[in-house]
């Protein structure tokens, strides 16, 4: 009786599987075979949850973009100046991250807010919807 032992090694561009035939008795090996296979075009490698695509400044791309909030406190210290937000725009169009990158402290999570709310055309990459990264900015006035 004889045991049959595949062994998968390699990664997944040059995998290496190796067949051994032991002997079930006294464990001896009667016989190893490796075959080792270079992928020519490993689309399997192309996984659909890409990283991010840049996509600069986004302002001009939002379908809806709504305005912040001026903080009452902001008002009040005369803040004022653009607020630099990063986000990550998901395959529907959706923002799924926002952080604040520059401006005024006690502007940026106003800008933030507003950022979360904001939707964008979705994106395709050779048809396939893709997620985004980018900023938008917001110019906040002191009043």
């Amino acid at each position: 009786m004889l045991y049959h032992v595949v062994i998968l090694s390699g990664d997944e561009a040059n995998p290496v599987t190796t067949h051994v035939l032991v002997n079930a008795v006294d464990g001896s090996v009667f016989r190893t075979e490796k075959e080792e296979r270079k992928r020519e075009n490993p689309e399997f490698l192309y996984e659909r949850r890409r990283e991010p695509i840049n996509g600069g400044v986004l302002n001009g791309k939002a379908i809806s973009m709504p305005l912040p909030d001026y903080p009452e406190i902001a008002k009040q210290a005369k803040a004022s100046g653009a607020v630099t937000v990063q986000i990550t725009i998901d395959e529907t169009g959706h923002v799924i991250e926002a952080r604040a990158v520059s401006g005024h402290p006690l502007l940026q999570a106003a800008a933030v807010a507003a950022a979360r709310q904001s939707v964008f055309t979705p994106t395709k990459l050779s048809g396939e919807p893709v997620q985004v990264s980018g900023a938008l900015v917001y110019n906040f006035v002191a009043q």
